[in-house]
């Protein structure tokens, strides 16, 4: 695969830095942009090819410079981004004459319309929205949205997958442009239920567990009821919001019957590689 230059935004988040890896790793030059003033630079790792941008995310100006010359660019924004900073990176994008965006997009599966309506994904809609009119009138940046995936029915099946994998779809779909170009790439590592991970961290740690069960009704309506205050916490509506777009039946958390795995070469994982992946966080 020949070696590209890639920007990634939110470089120092949770998404951010594995996917960083991951470009690093199959040998792309990579440009971390950071807000400036910001010092998350120091959570990146020490690379040869990796450069820092510190940029001012509310000026397209700024954004368009730090672009100049790179052929990707992967939005790694979190669901509380201001609403504005996804469309002033794409209109950046554009200017700076980028072949190929990746929205913030690696999680649960807003192609499906339940999803779409829950308002923990208003900033994701508005951005898909955006750069689809953008795509629609400048066919030069097209885009790819990868997408992955307890409360709900316990037993309920939900694609999810680990932040290593999404650096790696990346990765690959670098390696498919034109049979990934402007649509959702599914991939997963696992379905799993949530009693199926309980089973094996009680396995691993040879503990009883007390565990507290609700369902995605009440979760739902919970976070309902929270935003109807006049000062909503939002790790309390939007936590519990995810959680029912991933876990409740119908909302697209299990997508397994469409994926992409094949094309990208993701192998995903059988119920032992899985345990040891928990074992390091219990």
């Amino acid at each position: 695969m020949t070696s590209m230059k890639v920007a990634v935004a939110g470089a120092t988040g949770a998404a951010g830095i594995p996917v960083i890896e991951e470009l690093l790793a199959a040998g792309h030059r990579v440009t971390a942009l950071t807000r400036v003033g910001s010092s998350g630079a120091s959570k990146l790792p020490s690379h040869p090819n990796l450069s820092v941008a510190a940029v001012d995310y509310d000026s397209t100006s700024s954004l368009t410079n730090a672009l100049e010359g790179h052929q990707a660019v992967v939005a790694c924004f979190g669901v509380a981004t201001p609403v504005g900073s996804q469309d002033i990176l794409i209109d950046a994008s554009v200017a700076a004459g980028v072949s190929r965006f990746f929205p913030a997009e690696f999680g649960t599966d807003t192609a499906n319309s339940r999803c779409a309506k829950l308002p923990v994904f208003a900033k994701k809609i508005h951005a898909l929205d955006y750069l689809k009119k953008k795509v629609a009138a400048d066919s030069a940046t097209p885009h790819s949205v990868p997408a992955r995936s307890w409360i709900g029915a316990w037993n309920t099946p939900s694609c999810t997958t680990t932040l290593a994998t999404i650096g790696k779809a990346v990765v690959r779909i670098l390696a498919h442009l034109e049979e990934t170009k402007n649509r959702h790439v599914y991939i997963h590592d696992a379905v799993t239920t949530q009693n199926q991970p309980i089973a094996i961290a009680k396995k691993i740690d040879g503990k009883d567990w007390d565990l507290t069960r609700t369902t995605s009704a009440f979760a739902e309506a919970s976070a309902y009821a929270e935003l109807k205050k006049e000062t909503p916490d939002p790790m309390k509506f939007l936590f519990l919001l995810l959680q029912v777009s991933v876990l409740s039946e119908g909302y697209g958390g299990d997508f397994s019957a469409h994926l992409d795995n094949k094309l990208l070469g993701i192998k995903g994982m059988d119920e032992n590689e899985l345990a040891t992946v928990m074992a390091k966080y219990l």
